[in-house]
């Protein structure tokens, strides 16, 4: 018979443990049930974690923007008055500026941006020399003013650097203007004096293509140059015709606004993060 002795205390405990491990198959490995992952450690390691910089989720793919323009708008004025009275056409360097809102969604090859943008434009006005109905003389002026827009755009960016993209595309919208004429002719050795004009509001479909560069300055701030081909369809505006003090009729004389445009702009994403807080 086996006599082990008196078990002290200590002792014990010590060899409950040894005969556990002495127990235990060689080379056996505990199981995943045993081992215990706080729930707290798991849901730490899968939370999303918010950016730094823009105070969105890491994972978010869209971001909001707002865009002030500025820039020059090199304007032409067509008209039914070219063939009726003149041979001549309207131009002129004018200043346009506007904002816009839109929305950037990341893709894995650049940004696809989707935006509302409103601009206006300086009066475009300038002589004309009646040439155009034989045997008269006369002059007068025409002109588009409060020259408006509203378009719907969409932009492609396409990465050149990490801070530099190229972007293309275009949009649709409505445009108008203030058509003003009014002038005055006369047949060689005929009294009295003809005179036509009148102002008129006009407004018509509206189109616009462009490309450009743009350069993020910070993480939420971009500098865009770039160039637009602005067009208004063509539409009618009736002009009164005088003989004297007698009156004529009225003609509807049809006419187009188009634009090639440089604008610098800057572009601001996230810009009310602040009182999210």
């Amino acid at each position: 018979m086996l006599h082990f002795g008196p078990v002290r205390p200590g002792h014990g405990w010590l060899g409950v443990v040894m005969g556990l491990l002495l127990l235990t198959p060689k080379g056996a490995v505990a199981s995943d049930a045993d081992l215990v992952v706080p729930e707290l450690i798991s849901e730490e390691i899968t939370e999303t974690i918010a950016d730094v910089n823009t105070g969105a989720d890491a994972t978010s793919t869209r971001r909001f923007y707002v865009t002030g323009i500025v820039g020059s708008s090199f304007a032409t004025l067509t008209d039914d008055l070219a063939g009726r009275y003149t041979d001549s056409s309207a131009s002129g360097t004018l200043c346009t500026a506007g904002g816009a809102l839109g929305m950037a969604f990341d893709r894995p090859f650049g940004a696809i941006r989707a935006e509302v943008e409103g601009r206006g434009r300086d009066s475009l006005e300038d002589s004309l020399d009646v040439t155009a109905i034989p045997l008269a003389t006369g002059s007068g002026r025409w002109g588009a003013a409060d020259s408006w827009s509203t378009m719907v755009n969409v932009w492609r960016d396409l990465p050149v650097t990490d801070d530099v993209d190229l972007y293309v595309g275009g949009g649709i919208g409505a445009g108008g203007s203030t058509y003003r004429v009014n002038g005055h002719y006369q047949l060689t050795g005929i009294r009295p004096n003809y005179f036509f004009g009148g102002p008129d509001t006009a407004q018509s479909f509206a189109w616009q293509a462009g490309c450009g560069t743009k350069w993020a300055i910070s993480e939420r701030v971009e500098l865009d140059f770039g160039y637009r081909f602005f067009a208004l369809d063509a539409t009618t505006t009736p002009v009164t015709r005088m003989e004297g003090p007698f009156f004529r009729g009225t003609e509807d004389i049809r006419h187009a606004f188009s634009a090639s445009e440089m604008l610098l702009s800057v572009r601001i994403y996230e810009p009310f993060r602040a009182l999210r807080r």
